[in-house]
């Protein structure tokens, strides 16, 4: 592993489109661009994302992933083995490894950093998902497009719908949905071919509308095969989690299964964090008393991973610290957002244009207040709090329907399919 840590990915050098050197609002786009392309963590394999785009929303990039390059490098990673970035039952990497992802990892080292995290490192994905793609199509051609995608409890705008004519239905209300499209079409296949072999694996996983978000960001940094085998370690490892008391409470897992379960964080979430913070009970306070609907704020801040809230650098900083330590980030980061913006939240009267203030001021902030609103979140401790009691008292119900086994043969049965696999209970 510490070889994979400190040695260079590939040789191949994508140069930056001319045209695209040549215009640019923000004044230091031109050095991104170059500082962008000169690497190479996305050039291994064909990016299922498009790399002008990923740059022109990723201002200061050079400057950012240089400090964190520079960071990095003071770190003793000569050394490191494959299994100590290895998060354990209920815990999450040594603290070593954990202080250094808080500070934000170079996209140069995120594929290696995650594929470790869960434990992927030796392991052959692409085996394991040719594996799933015969199971749940049965050994027969995938399709090259899906009429019916699960959206795990997403819902699209209807009102931008022309917008988005030229495409399927399928790939319309993704892109509806979608807070920053950034995935190319070989990146919106992948796409939706993983929620829907993710749907088909996983009955109990009703309601997620997190998952889409998530799956691209994995897709900037991982293929699609890796992708699938980071989900179901999610997967698996939050399951376990909230059916285990212990884990439950320290808020390590990654995917709620149930809308209610997200409802009942949400509530409880407010209110314990109001008697932890005099600045946000006022804030929450405020909101009530201009009745604007806070719950809806929560959940579109969380199920978006605050894309079009926080700039692009923080909203993959904050991911991959979720990655490693769970859930738990997106409440910190909640926090310390609302704290940061209490005084201007104030100053509005009215309850129609608040999302707007909110995002005028958290979409402006430079690196330095980026980094700043995500050292402030650990200063807020949910460890002990009323919050972690909540999961204590919820009963996280799965859809009636689970599977008591649902195994993953080398080839599709002709006697039992997936479906009936099932028994009510």
């Amino acid at each position: 592993m510490g070889q994979i840590l400190s040695s260079q990915c590939c040789d191949k050098k994508e140069e930056p489109p001319k045209s695209l050197l040549q215009v640019g609002p923000m004044l230091n786009l031109n050095q991104d661009y170059q500082y962008f392309f000169s690497q190479d963590w996305f050039g291994v394999d064909k990016p299922q994302f498009e790399p002008q785009k990923f740059i022109y929303i990723y201002p200061g990039y050079k400057e950012d992933q240089s400090q964190m390059e520079k960071f990095w490098s003071k770190a003793d990673t000569i050394n490191l083995r494959h299994g100590e970035l290895v998060r354990q039952k209920g815990k999450v990497l040594n603290k070593k490894w954990q202080y250094l992802i808080r500070k934000g990892v170079p996209c140069s080292m995120a594929k290696k950093i995650i594929l470790d995290t869960f434990r992927l490192t030796y392991v052959d994905c692409e085996a394991e998902y040719l594996s799933a793609l015969k199971v749940v199509f049965k050994n027969k051609q995938i399709p090259k497009t899906f009429k019916n995608v699960p959206l795990f409890g997403c819902n699209a705008d209807e009102d931008d719908d022309e917008e988005f004519n030229y495409l399927n239905e399928s790939e319309k209300k993704i892109q509806l949905i979608l807070k920053v499209q950034i995935l190319n079409q070989q990146g919106m296949e992948a796409l939706i071919r993983l929620l829907w072999i993710v749907n088909n694996l996983n009955h109990f996983l009703e309601y997620n509308p997190m998952l889409l978000h998530i799956i691209v960001l994995l897709l900037i940094f991982l293929s699609e095969a890796q992708t699938y085998c980071v989900l179901q370690f999610m997967i698996k490892d939050s399951q376990q989690s909230l059916n285990d008391n212990q884990t439950k409470q320290q808020l390590r897992w990654h995917l709620i299964m149930n809308e209610e379960h997200f409802k009942e964080t949400a509530t409880t979430f407010y209110e314990t964090v109001s008697k932890r913070s005099k600045t946000f009970s006022n804030v929450y306070q405020f909101m009530q008393n201009i009745r604007f609907d806070s719950f809806e704020l929560f959940q579109e801040m969380s199920i978006s991973l605050m894309l079009t809230y926080l700039p692009f650098s923080s909203v993959l900083k904050i991911f991959i610290i979720y990655l490693n330590e769970g859930i738990k980030i997106y409440f910190r980061i909640f926090y310390s957002v609302l704290r940061y913006v209490s005084d201007d939240i104030k100053i509005n009267k009215s309850n129609s244009n608040f999302k707007a203030i909110l995002r005028k001021k958290l979409m402006n902030l430079n690196i330095e207040e980026q980094n700043n609103i995500i050292k402030q979140a650990f200063k807020l401790s949910l460890s002990e709090s009323e919050q972690v009691k909540s999961y204590m008292r919820t009963a996280v119900s799965y859809t009636k329907n689970q599977p008591c086994y649902l195994p993953i043969p080398s080839q599709a049965s002709d006697l039992i399919t997936n479906e009936q696999a099932f028994i009510d209970i």
